[in-house]
């Protein structure tokens, strides 16, 4: 099965290129009208640590 499929791929090649074109201009299209809260957050985590220093007046 797999073998006919890239023999068809090969044979039809104009066709496979404008397919892939198409889902990259429809997935950019798409990630436009996402909402925000679908990206992760890329800042580093922070962590503060507040202690005493005891003996250091």
């Amino acid at each position: 099965m797999i073998d006919s499929i890239i023999k068809w791929s090969l044979h039809n090649r104009l066709f496979v290129l404008v397919g892939a074109f198409g889902l990259i201009v429809w997935g950019g299209l798409e990630s436009r009208e996402m909402p925000v809260d679908v990206f992760p957050d890329l800042t580093a985590p922070t962590v503060t640590v507040i202690t005493e220093a005891h003996g250091m007046a």
